[in-house]
C-alpha cells in the first residue's frame, strides 16, 4: 500500500479517518514521520491521541530518541500525556535512556513539571518493576 504521509497524519484533532489509515501500515514506513504523530499526542482528550498512543505502544522503545526530545523540552501537558497513554502502556520493558529520563524527571523535576504533575506520572512508572525492572 504506498500511502503519502499526508493521508496517515490527522489534519485536526477529529480526524479518525487518517488514525484509521495509520493502523493499516507497517511502523516501518511511517517512522519519518513519528514527530508530527507525536505531536497528536499533546492532548490525551484530543480524539486521535488515543488510536496513534495505541498504534505506537508496541513501539516505544523504537521511538525513544523522540521521546527523549520531548522530555528535554517544556510542555509539560505533553511530557504528562507522552508518560501517560503511551509509555505507561508499553507492552515492553522500557529502554535505558527512557528510564533514565524518567528517573530525571521524577527526581529533578522543573517547577512547571512539578505543578503539572510530571513527575508523579513518571514516580508511576518508574515504580512499575515490568517496565523498569
Amino acid at each position: 500500500m504506498n500511502m503519502n504521509s499526508e493521508d496517515y497524519i490527522p489534519k485536526n484533532y477529529g480526524d479518525v479517518a487518517a488514525v484509521d489509515r495509520l493502523k493499516r501500515l507497517p511502523f516501518e514506513s511511517v517512522r519519518k514521520d513519528i514527530p508530527a504523530l507525536l505531536e497528536w499526542l499533546q492532548d490525551g482528550h484530543w480524539y486521535v491521541a488515543e488510536g496513534i498512543a495505541k498504534y505506537l505502544l508496541p513501539h516505544v522503545n523504537e521511538i525513544a530518541q523522540d521521546l527523549l526530545f520531548i522530555f528535554d523540552g517544556e510542555d509539560s501537558m505533553w511530557k504528562y500525556c507522552i508518560i501517560n497513554i503511551l509509555i505507561a502502556r508499553s507492552p515492553n520493558k522500557l529502554s535505558p535512556s527512557l528510564v533514565e529520563a524518567l528517573k530525571r524527571i521524577a527526581d529533578h523535576p522543573s517547577k512547571i513539571d512539578a505543578e503539572d504533575t510530571v513527575d508523579d506520572a513518571a514516580k508511576a512508572v518508574i515504580s512499575n518493576k515490568v517496565l523498569c525492572g
